[in-house]
C-alpha cells in the first residue's frame, strides 16, 4: 500500500507539472526580492567578494552573466608623465592669476602640459561574459530574483510547465571563486548551453534600447580564445595597448560540474543535457607577463575545491555575514514581504517608505562590502558593463571616492578603509612625481583621479583639474580618522603620520605670502567649478583646499605629539595656522567658495566643495562661531534650492551626500531629511544599485555615502564625546540602529529612542571617560548594566560616563 501511494503521488506530480512543484522564492530575512528582469548591465543582480565581481541579468531562457576583477584597467599604453615645464614656470601662472587672468594662466599650464587635452587614466572594464542559454517548456511565470545581503547570494527563480528552475550564485570571500548553482525540478529536466565570451553590447539605462551601440570589442581587445575541454571552459584575450608594468592578458577559467546528465563540449560552448543540477566553478587571472598562463593551475586548483553548493557558501557566508551583520537599522517599517519595485513606487518626498530606507541602508553597505577588496570601489565598484565607461570608472578624488568610503568607519568596517590607504599609498611615487614637476615642490599632490598611475594629467584649456591641490590633505583626512577610531598606534606611526608628513611637505614649498601677511594658495580649483565672474576653472584660494590644510596641520600636530615626534616642525606647522585665509561670507550670507573678494561664488555647478570642513567633523573653529554655522547653513540651502527643489532630481547624486554630511554636522535634522528623500527616491533600481543621475548610470558613492548620512543623523562622535540623535528627522519618532562605530574606540552596540526616552549600550575598548550629548535638556539617566558610571554633568543636555574596558554599559535616558 506504501508504495502504491508513492506512486499515485509520483504520476499526479507528472501529469501536474508546475501546478504542483510551483513555490514562491523565499524572501531573505535582510535582503530583497524582484519581478523585473535586467535589460541592460545596471540592471543586474550584484555579488562579489571585493575582487571579482559577478552581474547577473537574471533572464530565465538567454542569461547573461558580466565578470569582472578589481585591477581589470585596460591599459591605453604608457603612462604620460606631467613635464617639468609646468613647475619652472610656475611663476608665470601665478603673475597670470595674481592680475586676473585666470583663462590665460589654465591655457599656458594646459600648453605646458604637453597634452592634446584631458588625459583619462586606463579605465575599468570587463573581463567576459558568460552566456547561458536554457530550454523551457511553455510560458515562464513565478519569476523573482533576489539577493540575501547577509550570504552575498543571488538567486533568479522561474517555473514553466516542467516546474521551478532555480540559478544561485556567489563569489566566495573563502576561495576566492565565483560559484554558480543551476537546479531543475526532477531529475534529468536541466538543458543548456554555458559559452565565455568577449563582453559585446553596451546598451545603458536612458539609452534608446534599438539603437544602443554595439562596440566592436577587437578596439579594446586582441588574440581572443575561448575553449571548451573536459570540464572547462577557458576563456583568453590580449590587450594591444599593453605596457611595461601592465596587464598583457586575461584568463578566465570555469569548471562545469553535472550532477547526473552529460556535459560535452560543442565547439566554445559546454552543452548540458539531462542533468538535476549543474555547478560552475570560476576563477580570473590576470597576467603581467607576455606569453604567460596560468590556466593549468588554475584548472588544478578549481578541480581540488569541494564540489556541493552549500559546503562552499557556507565559509563564505561566515565572513561576509559577520562583516554586514555588524549594523542594522530598524526605522518600524513594516512591508519587509513588499518587492523592490512596489517599495520604490510607494516612497515619496512628502512621505518616505520606512521599510525602503532600512533595504537601502543594508543594500548600501551590501554594495561597498561586495565591492571592496585589496582597492576601494571605482565609481562603478566593482561592476562594469562596457569598454568606454562614464569618466573610465576611475578612482575620482575630488568627490566620488570620498563618498564611497565615506562610512566604512562609522558604518564599523575599519579593515575596509585599509584597501584606501594602502591604495593610496602605492601611488605616492606618481604624487612626488606631480608636486616635483607641476609645482616644484617636494611633497606630494594627489590627482583628481587615477587607476593605475596617479600622475596628474587632468588639463585643458578649460578645465584645471591639475591645480587642485586639496586631494592629499582630504586623504590624510581618512588616514588619521582611522587611528581616530581604532587607537591602533602602529598604524599612525607607520602610515598615517609619514602620509601626513609629505602632504605637509608640499605646502611648505607651495604656499607663500601676501601683502596682508597670510598665505595664498594660488594657483588652485574648487573642484570642477568656475567662479561667476571669470571663464576659466583656475583660481586662488580656494576654500576647500585651505581648509583642508588647516585640517592636515592641525592633526598633523596631534599627531605628532600623541607620538612625540616632530618637536622641531610643531612651531613651523603652527605658524602656517596661523597665516590662513579666513573665512569670508559673500552679500547671500553663504561661505564663500573663493576666500578672496576678486571671485564670486557659482551656485548653479553641483559640487559643494566649500563645504567640506563640515562632511566629517565639526572644526572647532566652526563650532564656536554661530555666524560661521549660519553661513555655511545658508550655503546648503542655496545648493539645496538650485538642484534638488520640489521633485528635480539633479545631476551627480554624491552631490547630495557632501549637503547631507554638512548639515548633520550642524545638526540641520529637516535638511539632512531632505537630502536623505532625494538620496532613496531618486537614485535606486529595482535591483538596489545605486546611480550617479536619475535612475541611471550605476555608480557606487551614495552606496557609501547615504548610510553615512544616516548614520550621523543618529550619532556623531569625536575622542571623548559621543552625540547621540544630533539631527533625528522628525518623521522617525522611534526606531533603533546598533553598530555604529564611534571615534575614540567606542561601539555604540545599540541606540533605540521612542519619543523622548532613549537606551543606549555603549562598549568600550579602553577604560575612558567620555561625555555624553543629547539632543534636548536631559531630565533623568540611569545605569541599567552593572558596568560603568555616571561621573558628573557638563549641562543640562550632557552627562561623563565612566566606561570599563571590553564592558557593556547599558544607559536609559529621558529627555524633555
Amino acid at each position: 500500500m506504501k508504495y502504491l501511494l508513492i506512486t499515485i503521488l509520483s504520476l499526479l506530480t507528472l501529469q501536474l507539472g508546475h501546478n504542483v512543484l510551483a513555490q514562491k522564492l523565499e524572501i531573505p530575512e535582510r535582503g530583497f526580492i524582484s519581478t523585473s528582469q535586467g535589460e541592460t548591465w545596471e540592471e543586474g543582480l550584484l555579488c562579489g567578494n571585493g575582487t571579482i565581481g559577478a552581474n547577473i541579468f537574471s533572464q530565465p531562457e538567454k542569461e547573461t552573466i558580466i565578470f569582472t576583477h578589481e585591477r581589470l584597467f585596460l591599459p591605453k599604453g604608457e603612462p604620460y608623465m606631467p613635464p617639468e615645464a609646468t613647475g619652472k614656470r610656475l611663476f608665470e601662472i601665478r603673475r597670470l592669476i595674481e592680475k586676473g587672468l585666470y583663462r590665460q594662466a589654465t591655457e599656458l599650464a594646459a600648453d605646458l602640459s604637453g597634452q592634446s587635452g584631458f588625459m583619462y587614466h586606463d579605465p575599468f572594464v570587463p573581463a567576459f561574459d558568460m552566456k547561458i542559454e536554457t530550454e523551457k517548456e511553455g510560458q515562464i511565470e513565478d519569476y523573482a530574483r533576489s539577493v540575501d545581503f547577509q550570504t552575498g547570494e543571488a538567486t533568479v527563480h522561474w517555473s514553466d510547465d516542467q516546474g521551478v528552475f532555480e540559478r544561485k550564485m556567489f563569489v566566495s570571500r573563502a576561495d576566492s571563486v565565483a560559484v554558480l548553482l543551476m537546479t531543475a525540478p526532477r531529475r534529468g529536466d536541466l538543458n543548456c548551453r554555458i559559452t565565455l565570451e568577449p563582453r559585446k553590447p553596451s546598451s545603458q539605462l536612458g539609452a534608446n534600447k534599438l539603437e544602443s551601440s554595439y562596440q566592436n570589442y577587437s578596439n579594446h581587445i586582441s588574440d581572443v580564445e575561448q575553449q571548451a575541454k573536459d570540464k572547462s571552459l577557458i576563456f583568453r584575450n590580449k590587450f594591444p595597448n599593453a605596457y611595461p608594468g601592465s596587464i598583457h592578458s586575461l584568463e578566465g577559467v570555469a569548471r562545469v560540474m553535472v550532477k547526473n546528465g552529460t556535459a560535452k563540449p560543442n565547439g566554445q560552448s559546454m552543452v548540458i543535457e539531462g542533468a538535476d543540477q549543474v555547478m560552475v566553478l570560476l576563477d580570473i587571472n590576470l597576467i603581467y607577463k607576455e606569453e604567460h598562463s596560468e590556466i593549468e593551475q588554475t584548472q588544478k586548483r578549481l578541480a581540488e575545491l569541494a564540489q556541493d553548493y552549500d559546503q562552499l557558501l557556507k565559509p563564505h557566508a561566515q565572513i561576509h555575514g559577520e562583516l554586514f551583520n555588524r549594523m542594522r537599522l530598524d526605522l518600524c517599517g513594516n512591508q519587509h514581504d513588499e518587492t523592490t519595485e512596489t517599495l520604490l513606487a510607494s516612497s515619496t518626498n512628502e512621505q518616505l517608505n520606512m521599510t525602503l530606507v532600512e533595504k537601502l541602508f543594508d543594500a548600501a553597505r551590501y554594495n561597498i562590502i561586495s565591492s571592496t577588496g585589496e582597492l576601494p570601489p571605482t565609481l562603478q565598484g566593482i561592476w562594469a558593463g562596457t569598454y568606454t565607461p562614464n569618466w573610465a570608472s576611475d578612482f575620482t578624488h575630488n568627490g566620488n571616492v570620498p563618498s564611497a568610503i565615506a562610512s566604512y568607519m562609522m558604518g564599523n568596517m575599519p579593515e575596509l578603509m585599509k584597501s584606501y590607504t594602502s591604495y593610496i599609498e602605492s601611488i605616492v611615487p606618481y604624487m612626488e612625481i606631480n608636486a616635483e614637476h607641476m609645482f616644484g615642490a617636494r611633497g606630494i599632490v594627489l590627482p583628481s583621479r587615477s587607476t593605475t598611475t596617479g600622475f596628474n594629467n587632468a588639463m585643458n584649456p578649460r578645465f584645471a583639474g591639475g591645480f587642485w591641490v586639496a586631494g592629499a590633505p582630504w586623504a590624510a583626512h581618512f588616514f588619521y580618522d582611522y587611528y581616530l577610531y581604532t587607537g591602533d598606534k602602529e598604524f599612525l606611526k607607520e602610515h598615517a603620520l609619514p602620509f601626513m608628513e609629505k602632504t605637509a611637505l608640499f605646502f611648505e614649498d607651495y604656499l607663500y605670502e601676501g601683502p596682508d601677511g597670510n598665505y595664498v594658495f594660488n594657483p588652485t580649483q574648487s573642484p570642477e567649478n568656475t567662479p561667476a565672474n571669470t571663464n576659466s576653472q583656475g583660481s586662488y584660494n580656494a576654500t576647500m583646499a585651505v581648509t583642508s590644510t588647516k585640517e592636515l596641520l592641525s592633526n598633523l600636530i596631534e599627531a605628532s605629539e600623541e607620538l612625540n615626534v616632530n618637536g622641531e616642525k610643531i612651531p613651523q606647522w603652527q605658524n602656517m595656522l596661523d597665516k590662513m585665509p579666513p573665512y569670508m561670507i559673500n552679500e547671500k550670507g553663504a561661505i564663500k567658495e573663493w576666500l578672496t573678494p576678486e571671485l564670486k561664488n557659482n551656485d548653479n555647478h553641483r559640487h559643494a566643495s566649500h563645504l567640506y570642513p563640515l562632511y566629517d567633523d565639526m572644526p572647532e573653529e566652526i563650532a564656536k562661531s554661530q555666524k560661521l554655522q549660519d553661513a555655511f547653513n545658508r550655503s546648503i540651502e542655496i545648493k539645496y534650492d538650485r538642484h534638488w527643489t520640489g521633485n528635480r532630481s539633479g545631476f551627480m547624486s554624491f552631490g547630495l551626500v557632501q549637503l547631507g554630511q554638512a548639515a548633520t554636522s550642524l545638526g540641520e535634522s529637516e535638511m539632512a531629511y531632505k537630502c536623505l528623500k532625494q538620496l532613496v527616491n531618486h537614485y535606486w533600481l529595482s535591483n538596489l544599485a545605486s546611480m550617479h543621475n536619475y535612475k541611471s548610470l550605476l555608480n557606487m558613492d551614495i552606496s557609501g555615502g547615504m548610510p553615512a548620512v544616516i548614520i550621523k543623523m543618529l550619532a556623531y562622535s569625536e575622542p571623548g564625546t559621543i552625540s547621540l540623535l544630533p539631527a533625528l528627522p522628525a518623521e522617525w519618532n522611534s526606531g533603533t540602529i546598533e553598530g555604529i562605530l564611534c571615534r575614540g574606540q567606542v561601539e555604540i552596540e545599540s541606540l533605540e529612542w521612542d519619543g523622548n526616552d532613549v537606551e543606549v549600550k555603549l562598549v568600550s575598548d579602553k577604560k575612558q571617560q567620555v561625555t555624553l550629548e543629547l539632543p534636548s535638556e536631559i531630565t533623568n539617566i540611569s545605569l541599567e548594566s552593572n558596568a560603568g558610571e555616571i561621573a558628573g554633568s557638563r549641562g543640562k543636555k550632557a552627562r561623563i560616563i565612566e566606561l570599563p574596558k571590553d564592558e557593556e554599559v547599558i544607559l536609559n535616558i529621558s529627555m524633555k
